[in-house]
Parts: structure tokens; sequence; C-alpha cells
């Protein structure tokens, strides 16, 4: 497996080394026939060996040039700094490029603005994306043809995947991760990299796999689920506030989401115990009954069962690992 990561002007570098880091990882705890059946190699690609100008004045050393003739199975674009039309007019192969490895089968990750290299290479025309929400106005004059779609946080359409920032990378790392490497070795990073990744402008709307349009109801669902999670709540509640009949509201939930109301609820509910864990001095307890848990027992088996560490060892981990740093 082949990944690219590709340089240009005023890069954020962090669109860069975490998702590295993370890939890197979840690459090494594969078994060794895997690793050996299955070569594992990272790339970075820039216009010339020489690194363009990057975020912090930070440099990187490009591995090849858009000259070289490698193919790559998943490609990645990190978002710029700024306004990035400054490095369109700076790298015009970019988009040549792309097009050639979209031919050849390589699945692009766009990252905030990182999507316009996308949107230049009319790949994206008739197809829903997102971008960085302070660039929505502009993306849309400037690409009239995609369909921007402003409450999603990924989009995916024909193995072009858009996420809005680093955080919905990450999420969209992870997904890959699942899908390549497996749910345990997923885990595992989430558990190592999930921390160190803030979610809190993550929007409502999670989308992943096929071109599914946004249906405004799910997003008020899920926006509703977040409000309400330390609540009693049921598949019936969420359907009532959206003034959906039930059977409706499921079909059309796990259609848009992928879960069913029941598994995104719980996963919401742990996403969160992660952050409360992580960031604020509460109790096992409170942050049990803060995600809708009354029973800590029950609250922390679930935990365990979804991140295989108790809430506790959790908590010691990533507070070891700060203190580290």
């Amino acid at each position: 497996m082949k990944i690219g990561f590709v340089l240009y002007h005023r890069a954020l570098i962090t669109g860069i080394s975490l998702s590295a880091e993370m890939l890197t990882s979840a690459a090494s705890l594969r078994d060794r026939k895997s690793q050996k059946a299955h070569p594992f190699e990272i790339k970075v690609i820039a216009p010339s060996l020489i690194s363009p100008k990057l975020t912090a004045g930070i440099r990187i050393q490009p591995d090849i040039t858009f000259d070289n003739d490698d193919t790559f199975d998943v490609i990645i674009l990190p978002p710029m700094w700024g306004n990035p039309l400054a490095s369109l007019t700076k790298h015009p192969e970019i988009p040549h490029w792309l097009i050639k490895q979209y031919q050849n089968g390589a699945k692009i990750i766009a990252t905030g603005t990182g999507v316009v290299w996308l949107a230049e290479t009319g790949l994206l025309n008739d197809q829903t994306a997102t971008t960085h929400w302070y660039f929505y106005q502009k993306f849309s004059q400037l690409y009239p043809k995609v369909k921007l779609n402003k409450q999603a946080s990924i989009t995916s359409a024909n193995g072009l995947y858009c996420t809005e920032s680093i955080n919905s990378q990450t999420e969209m790392v992870l997904y890959f991760i699942t899908n390549n490497f497996g749910q345990k070795i997923a885990k595992t990073i989430e558990t190592h990299y999930g921390h160190e990744i803030s979610k809190s402008d993550h929007q409502p709307f999670y989308e992943i796999g096929g071109q599914v349009q946004f249906d405004e109801s799910i997003a008020l669902a899920q926006d509703w689920i977040r409000l309400n999670m330390s609540k009693s709540i049921t598949a019936k509640s969420i359907a009532e506030h959206c003034q959906l009949p039930l059977r409706t509201f499921n079909r059309k939930f796990k259609d848009q989401v992928g879960l069913a109301p029941h598994q995104y609820l719980q996963k919401m509910r742990m996403t969160t115990a992660k952050e409360l864990l992580r960031d604020f001095g509460m109790t096992i307890n409170d942050v049990s009954e803060q995600v809708g848990y009354k029973d800590t027992y029950h609250f922390s088996t679930i935990f365990k069962k979804e991140f295989d560490v108790t809430p506790n060892q959790y908590r010691k981990m990533v507070r070891a690992k700060a203190y580290n740093a």
C-alpha cells in the first residue's frame, strides 16, 4: 500500500504529520505475514525536491516530484493557511497530476482549503463536497458546479473524500485504517491518538460511503442527540422531535449515517465521555451521568468494550502522555 502526501505553498503541517503517524503506526501493528505480503510506504510529493514554504517555518523534505511516474493507492491533500488561491497559481501542475493518479485508481482525501485542488481538476463537478467553513462563500463562487454541503464534516463521492478540518481528516483516516487494517488495530490507534484531537468543532452530520445526499431532518436529529445525551433517549423520542414516523426515521437515519439511531447515540456518548475524561476534572460517576448512564458500572463496561481500556485507565494514560510531552 502506497500513501502520498502532497506538499505545496503554505500547507499546514498538521494535515500531514498526524495522519502519517497514525497510518504508519497502524501498518506496523499488522502481523509479520501481512506486512511482508502488503508492504506499506509513505512518500511526500512536491513540485521540486526543495521543500515549499510551509507553516511555522518548518520544512519537510520531499521524496519525489510530480514528474515521477509513481502511482499511489491513497493521496492526501492537506489544508492551507490563509487564502489558498495563491498556491493554485504557484503549482498549476498539481491538478493534472491528481487527474492522472485518480484515473490510475487512487483514492484522494482533501482537507479544508485543500479541497480546491480537487475542485480545480473538475472531478468534483456535480458531486457533493465540503470545505472549511470560512471558505464556503468563495468556494461556491469559484466552483458553482460542485454541490457544496455546508452541514457535512466529511463527504464521499466515487473515491474522492472531502473533510472540513484536521479533526474530520483524523476521523477519515481512522475510517480508512478500519477498512484496511481491521477494527482491532483501528481501536488501538484511536486510543493512542484520539485524545490529541479536540472534537469541539465537529459538525453534527457525518457522512462516509457513497454519494449520500444531506438530509436536514437527520442532521437535526444528530444535533438534538448531542444536546440531550445526558437524558433518556429513544429512537421514538428522536423521531417525534424530527416530526417523522418511527419507521421512516429509522430507515433515513441508517441510510444517511450508516448506523442505527441507538448505535449512533452510544458512539456519541462514548466519544463525549473520552473528551470529558481527557479535558475535565470530573469524577467517573459525573462523566457517566453527563453522557446518559445512571449506572457507573454499566457505563464503564461499555467504555471498556468500545476502547479496550476502562475510563480510569484511559484518564491515567492521557494524563501521563500529557505530562511526558
